[in-house]
């Protein structure tokens, strides 16, 4: 395809405000880009634009500049493409550029075109039919942002091996290696590492707030259809830069703005935006509220979208840990990553085996993907809901006595192979009545706990667990 020819489908998709065909025309992966790549001739920007004005019709501005920038990105991408297999970051093309700075070229030359757009994009009276061309853009600059920051900053070769013998790390030093290794790869998420994902991140605030400032008094032509699709792409890219923080400002502006109700926007969308405030309140310790959001994510996500489900279910099944509630087998059968992971804690947290508890949460690989996904602490902290499990089986065998003495809960702790002194065995006994785990109180003069004659173990879930 010929760019004169481009230019023509452009200038009639738009005279009939037909978003999907000019998406279709915009994909910088697309059969379109690559047709007309073929053709492109000479690929100097002046020349480019010479080719599009060829056109039958009038290429009015600013599409005369999105096309002109966006078949420079996709010349551009097709250069970084010329390096096959294992390559020197080092080396470079015919014309001395490395694949980095090719990616860059491209990133820079889509940049110009989402800016180009965006401007015209803000001032549509009637948006929501460019909303499908807004979308391809901005999933084009994202993910160009993303393969030139990688090119630039390669990752750093694994580790050498040592000669220390397998299973030589300790529980302390297993932490250690395991967050160690994540702090290695978050030390990418450096501005000078993320130069254009950073700039990206600009892009599609400026994008969100095109969508959400719109004032047109007709919704159903609003470009405020666009928000929570824009803002699943502004957390998404958050996240990757752990700027998690800034999510805050955007519930706070989404919170202030008059939008449609979420459940009359797509079901993609209200999942994306669900699953991210879900996270959210699950960082901050917000249990019932992360475990309503992630829910309604679960439910709804697409049935086939099996890694979406696993992404959510990372978060949901800590969230529910903490709350008491256990995913059933049939469920983890669905997901062999997942069960590997958690199937181990989750039995010894029914059966109150802190000992196998403690072990697998130690073990390396778990530790750097629980670290890796935001959740360890969490998981930590429902070894405390596993140590209420044994104390209750000590209840229990006690015919639900309301005085159990200390030592009894001790000689559960050394019988499921926790070694303590007498001393701390206590302090946990207290440590989780104090936390509402257990009703009751310690008479530490005669070394007995006293529990309450009614739910001397509250359900889990049922109440608020005091923060230390």
């Amino acid at each position: 395809m010929r760019p004169a020819h481009f230019a023509d489908q452009v200038i009639q998709a738009e005279k009939a405000n037909d978003g999907h065909q000019l998406a279709q025309l915009f994909a910088i992966g697309g059969p379109i880009s690559h047709a007309v790549l073929l053709e492109l001739g000479d690929p100097r920007p002046n020349k480019i634009l010479l080719s599009l004005r060829k056109c039958a019709g009038y290429l009015a501005s600013p599409w005369e500049e999105i096309c002109q920038s966006h078949l420079l990105s996709v010349y551009f991408l097709s250069l970084s493409n010329t390096f096959h297999g294992a390559y020197s970051s080092d080396a470079t093309d015919s014309e001395g550029k490395t694949r980095a700075e090719r990616l860059a070229d491209s990133f820079d030359a889509m940049n110009t075109a989402v800016t180009a757009f965006l401007r015209h994009f803000s001032t549509l009276q009637a948006g929501r039919w460019a909303l499908p061309l807004f979308r391809i853009l901005l999933l084009n600059l994202r993910w160009l942002a993303i393969q030139a920051d990688t090119a630039a900053n390669p990752p750093p070769p694994p580790p050498a091996a040592t000669s220390a013998r397998p299973g030589a790390l300790s529980g302390g030093a297993a932490t250690s290696s395991a967050v160690a290794a994540v702090n290695a790869q978050e030390t990418r998420t450096s501005s000078t590492a993320n130069k254009r994902l950073e700039e990206c991140a600009r892009q599609l605030n400026k994008a969100f707030t095109a969508c959400i400032a719109d004032r047109n008094p007709d919704m159903a032509e609003s470009r405020k259809w666009g928000t929570y699709e824009v803002v699943g792409m502004v957390f998404k890219t958050y996240f990757k830069l752990k700027s998690i923080s800034l999510c805050k400002n955007i519930l706070r502006a989404i919170s202030a703005a008059a939008l449609p109700p979420l459940e009359e926007f797509p079901r993609a969308h209200q999942v994306t935006f669900r699953y991210y405030v879900g996270v959210l309140a699950f960082l901050g310790e917000e249990y019932a509220k992360a475990d309503t959001e992630l829910t309604f994510a679960f439910a709804n996500c697409h049935c086939r979208a099996t890694r979406n489900q696993e992404l959510i279910l990372s978060y949901l099944i800590p969230t529910r840990l903490v709350l008491g509630v256990m995913p059933t087998p049939a469920l983890l059968a669905r997901f062999p990553r997942l069960s590997a992971l958690y199937t181990p804690l989750l039995t010894s947290f029914a059966r109150g085996d802190v000992q196998t508890f403690d072990a697998h949460l130690a073990t390396p690989e778990v530790e750097k993907r629980l670290v890796s996904r935001g959740v360890f602490l969490s998981i930590e902290r429902a070894r405390e809901g596993c140590l209420r499990s044994l104390f209750r089986r000590v209840w229990i065998a006690k015919d639900r006595a309301t005085r159990i003495p200390v030592d009894d809960f001790w000689r559960a702790l050394a019988f499921v192979g926790v070694r303590v002194d007498k001393e701390e065995a206590e302090w946990l006994v207290a440590g989780l009545v104090y936390k509402g785990y257990m009703k009751g109180y310690i008479a530490h003069e005669r070394g007995i706990v006293v529990l309450s004659a009614k739910e001397a173990f509250p359900k889990l879930g049922s109440f608020t667990v005091v923060s230390t």
